[in-house]
Order: C-alpha cells, then structure tokens, then sequence
C-alpha cells in the first residue's frame, strides 16, 4: 500500500509540474502577427516531396511521348 501512496503521489506531482510548465510558455512579442508560423520540418518535406514527384512525373511524361 505504500508504493500505492508513492506512485500516486509522483503522478499528482508530475501532473501539477506538467501544467505549470504548460502554462509557462512565452507569448506572442509586442506588436508581431499573432497567426504568423514559422514553416518547419514537415513542411519542407512536404514541399520537396511534392516537387521530387511532379519532376517524375514530368520525366515520364516526356518518356512516354518520345
């Protein structure tokens, strides 16, 4: 029963830390766009993907009319 009150115990904590931290983050700079995002690693793959697909495509297209 001890290590009940234990884990119980850390969890409680851990969820209380968790939300203070959550809470914690900075906000917007004075004066900056709120909705702007910055573009990061998945849309640089998205991007590159769509372009290494459309340049197949292409290539085969003109493999096909050859």
């Amino acid at each position: 029963m001890n290590f009940v009150k234990k884990a119980l115990f850390v969890v409680v904590f851990m969820l209380i830390a968790n939300r203070a931290i959550v809470y914690a983050q900075p906000t917007n700079p004075p004066g900056g766009d709120p909705d702007k995002v910055p573009i990061t690693g998945i849309e640089y793959l998205l991007i590159s993907g769509g372009l290494l697909g459309g340049y197949k495509l292409l290539k085969r297209k003109k493999a096909k009319e050859e």
